[in-house]
């Protein structure tokens, strides 16, 4: 009963109304598809809210990893999915790069229904510890002085670190020498081993080689200071202001033809497990910062990030390997 009364409060806060036909959902266990592997950020936030909002469903909910394709496996299979609310999607930023990267996805954008935008990773641009620049003014000055030589660990091409590197370029007159690596941790080795000079990456897989001073960070990405690094100025103040898009955000999609009172209900209660403190806690110590937008806005942003991170790709012929 105690549960019940703080979820009708949070409802209530929220300014939420439950339509009469959503009452009824979900009544039979409902799955979260998680398009990569086991043992990531996003498979963690999956399991972490899907554990929270059983609580409140009373049913079970399943976390299913589809990994492949750069995520094309498991997203088309919630696309080719019943639209009834039963198979939720939860895709990363990376998911928004797909209509500009992959040339034949088996399914359109149009095939998926936005749910939420539910959690965001700051980039962070990390730099060798002896590298000679304390702020990214620095950095640009230092890149320019030494064009194409200044070198950028990426996790490959088609990869937010590297899409984001390739927006820092476009927007500052840079030009790096891209070092491709086969994932971000062999390139934090070589960062902290002072032989790649810098790297935009996640601030929450970075967090403890930054705490511990082995990599410097001269700023993070989006609209504020990062909640995991609070005394570290964005880009944005630094007067770089495509910094403000400079981070990824995870949504929770579900089949286009989902009946719009379970778009919303769904919406609504996963908005009510975001606004638990202990999940939020949960969701800080994995590096991950509550964002907690509702359908109403979720398919808006999602269509903003695939027509800005297009443009960024199409400029500097980035291709899928």
């Amino acid at each position: 009963m105690l549960r019940f009364l703080r979820y009708a409060a949070v409802m209530l806060a929220l300014g939420c109304h439950i339509p009469a036909h959503a009452q009824n959902y979900p009544s039979r266990p409902v799955r979260f598809i998680v398009p990569y592997t086991t043992g990531g950020t996003l498979d963690l936030q999956a399991r972490v809210i899907a554990e929270a909002i059983a609580k409140i469903w009373q049913v079970p909910v399943v976390v299913e990893n589809k990994p492949g394709a750069n995520g094309v496996i498991g997203t088309a299979e919630v696309a080719r999915a019943a639209p009834d609310g039963y198979t939720v999607g939860l895709v990363s930023g990376q998911h928004s790069t797909l209509p500009s990267l992959s040339a034949h996805l088996p399914f359109a954008m149009t095939d998926l229904k936005a749910v939420a935008i539910l959690t965001k990773v700051p980039m962070a641009l990390l730099a060798r510890p002896n590298l000679p620049a304390g702020n990214v003014a620095e950095l640009v000055a230092y890149a320019k002085a030494n064009a194409g030589n200044v070198t950028a660990g990426t996790a490959g091409p088609a990869t937010m670190n590297n899409i984001w590197l390739k927006s820092f370029e476009q927007e500052t007159g840079t030009r790096f020498l891209a070092v491709p690596f086969r994932g971000s941790g062999p390139a934090h080795i070589d960062i902290m081993a002072d032989r790649v000079d810098v790297m935009f990456d996640a601030a929450g897989a970075v967090l403890r080689n930054i705490q511990a001073g082995r990599l410097k960070v001269l700023a993070v990405g989006g609209t504020g200071r990062s909640q995991l690094l609070p005394d570290v100025p964005t880009l944005e103040e630094q007067g770089f202001p495509m910094g403000k898009y400079m981070f990824s955000p995870s949504a929770a999609v579900v089949p286009a033809g989902t009946p719009p009172e379970v778009v919303q209900k769904l919406g609504q209660d996963l908005l009510a497990v975001l606004a638990q403190p202990a999940i939020r806690q949960r969701l800080i110590e994995a590096g991950l910062e509550v964002v907690g937008m509702g359908p109403d806005q979720a398919d808006g942003f999602i269509a903003s990030e695939i027509d800005r991170l297009s443009k960024i790709v199409r400029a500097n012929n980035i291709v899928a390997e």
